[in-house]
């Protein structure tokens, strides 16, 4: 049993870890789109809830971690990345259900964008900050219609929540072995979202949603969340927040494939800029700086 682990590890590892990233985005956009139905049909709060959950589940189940045995610093950082999971999820779901999801997502952004230009100190990566951003703001442009302010407000929440996500699951996935830090902190999510979103709303919960949400949270949080802990540990946090602009891309795919949510000619210009500025960010890397973040695994 030991050696079947030790060999699909090693086999992982070989794997590049932009497509671990890359495979994290779609699972993450298309867990998104899924999830519109159910949040319009039980509301977004019961729907996020249900999401935390499932994902908790998985997750303690897999890990199953030894509590008594972490020390008090590893327990407050989980703690820390369960409550911004929390936020991040139920501020993101609230905008979903009141505007577009590459809207949203869009705007959920300036978050790993933030996280990106702190820490950059080359020239070449700011130029491809701002291109990501001019692609993030082309893709916020409607040929008709006004967007919903607080959905707006509600999405710029969650990239806030979203940039101290990157830093702490970093921070996490370093200070814990294997996915025990990511349990604990969904199971921390799981607990603060249950009073939020089962507790006074129990009463709309029907058999398909619970279902449907379990089958959703296969893809995330369970699958995007897990790669995305192990990308961090291979790679820097501002790296990953720049190819995290590949975000609003998927999104607004995902929000044309699976809700027929049309893209405009100003959208497609702001999917090519992130898109080049993704692969521009991974391709301009040094070669020492790549060495260094794959040593990291």
């Amino acid at each position: 049993m030991i050696s079947n682990l030790t060999r699909w590890r090693n086999l992982a590892e070989k794997i590049p870890v932009v497509l671990w990233l890359v495979t994290a985005i779609c699972s993450a956009q298309l867990a998104s789109s899924l999830s519109v139905s159910v949040i319009h049909r039980i509301g977004s709060p019961t729907a996020t809830s249900l999401r935390l959950i499932w994902g908790a589940v998985f997750f303690l189940a897999v890990a199953r971690p030894r509590i008594w045995s972490i020390g008090r610093k590893q327990l407050t950082a989980a703690f820390v990345l369960g409550l911004i999971t929390t936020g991040m999820s139920f501020f993101f779901f609230a905008a979903v259900g009141r505007i577009p999801l590459g809207m949203a997502v869009s705007i959920e952004f300036l978050g790993p964008l933030a996280v990106a230009l702190a820490g950059s100190r080359r020239l070449l990566d700011l130029l491809w900050v701002i291109l990501a951003a001019l692609g993030v703001w082309l893709l916020t442009l409607q040929d008709h219609g006004r967007a919903d302010t607080l959905g707006l407000i509600l999405a710029a929440a969650s990239g806030l929540c979203w940039g101290g996500y990157i830093l702490m699951t970093r921070r996490v996935g370093r200070a814990f072995s294997g996915m025990q830090g990511l349990a604990l902190s969904m199971a921390v999510a799981g607990l603060v979202g249950l009073p939020i979103g089962i507790v006074p709303h129990w009463q709309v919960l029907g058999f398909g949603s619970v279902i449907a949400m379990a089958l959703i949270s296969l893809l995330s949080p369970i699958l995007t969340f897990g790669l995305e802990m192990a990308s961090l540990r291979r790679m820097e946090p501002r790296h990953f927040g720049i190819l995290m602009s590949l975000e609003p891309v998927m999104a607004a795919v995902m929000g044309f494939l699976v809700l027929g949510q049309r893209l405009s000619t100003a959208q497609l210009a702001g999917m090519a800029c992130v898109t080049l500025a993704s692969f521009g960010t991974v391709a301009a890397r040094p070669k020492q700086t790549q060495t260094t973040s794959n040593g990291e695994a």
